[in-house]
């Protein structure tokens, strides 16, 4: 929180920056793909509020978060490893809904962090327990009644700021609040998510390689904000055997878990990828190409590791001629 902005982390403005804008030498794979290949989702977030009184040192559980935002169960003891308080300047939540629903909270937003890494051994920590990155600082005197800041709780998988978010809340310090302790809720319910894979253009692959993917041309990711070039660190392909596109389109949110097998690709920079290079996430055995004996559909991802959202900036059906759908 709890500096000037202009001395916030430079590591953390870079996580909460906006994304990189393409540039194009003309494409370098044979499977070229572009906005029209792509799914388009909507996003919205509905966060609970809870009222506490401001500059106390509040006491924060979440030993009742049971699911995540996707609806995925989740152990509170084992799976959440960072709380994270956000104070974002001049928005209200409204807004600040949207923008996280986006992916689209920037550096510009986030007045101050703070954060507590859990120990897995308790579901409870103090207010005064959050550092600035290691540095102890007074956090509860810090929490206080504004109408110029919105205060945002996350849990999260994972420690980096911003990223892994299982649940959330809003604090409200209010002069007119003696509560002092916070419960976080569990996720699901919060995230109203759709995702249209029907009205995409199938990119077409040939049964037999090259099956060299090039994403130069691509210009919105799937919620229609600027591509995220820079952020793309892998590519999974799936197949899902006796599955429509409709069937992924419902069940989105377990588009990994209901997987008949995924492959992946990690990526280190660069705007194409070599399919025959992808490996099997269970066995680690190479790629083998599209022939299946039974009818299914295709799909492939573009993913980003370190992005805000969990979902693909990219995600599109692949047309593979027989067997596939």
């Amino acid at each position: 929180m709890y500096r000037a902005r202009s001395s916030f982390p430079i590591f953390v403005l870079l996580l909460l920056a906006g994304c990189g804008s393409s540039t194009s030498n003309g494409p370098a794979g044979n499977l070229v793909l572009g906005d029209a290949n792509n799914y388009k989702t909507h996003a919205a977030l509905t966060i609970p509020t809870v009222d506490t009184a401001p500059a106390t040192d509040l006491d924060i559980c979440w030993d009742a978060v049971t699911n995540d935002l996707q609806c995925h169960g989740v152990s509170a003891l084992n799976d959440l490893d960072n709380v994270g308080l956000l104070r974002i300047s001049h928005l209200t939540k409204e807004m600040v809904q949207i923008r996280v629903a986006a992916g689209t909270l920037s550096m510009s937003d986030v007045a101050g962090y703070l954060d507590h890494h859990t120990d897995h051994l308790t579901t409870c920590t103090k207010l005064s327990a959050f550092t600035l990155f290691g540095t102890v600082v007074d956090a509860p005197s810090m929490y206080t009644e504004s109408t110029d800041y919105t205060y945002l709780l996350l849990f999260s998988h994972g420690t980096t700021p911003g990223i892994g978010a299982r649940t959330m809340m809003f604090l409200n310090p209010t002069s007119s609040s003696t509560n002092a302790r916070v419960d976080a809720p569990t996720g699901c319910g919060m995230l109203d998510f759709s995702a249209d894979l029907a009205t995409l253009t199938k990119l077409s692959v040939a049964a037999a390689p090259p099956w060299v993917i090039d994403w130069h041309g691509v210009v919105h990711d799937g919620a229609n904000n600027d591509f995220p070039f820079t952020k793309v660190d892998g590519v999974s392909i799936g197949f899902y055997e006796g599955m429509t596109v409709a069937d992924l389109q419902a069940h989105i949110f377990d588009i990994e878990m209901i997987a008949t097998q995924l492959w992946d690709i990690k990526l280190e920079g660069g705007k194409t990828a070599d399919l025959t290079t992808a490996k099997d996430r269970a066995t680690g055995e190479a790629f083998t190409g599209f022939t299946r004996a039974a009818a299914g559909t295709w799909m492939l991802a573009l993913t980003c590791s370190t992005c805000q959202s969990p979902a693909p900036p990219l995600l599109t059906i692949l047309d593979t001629g027989a067997g596939g759908s």
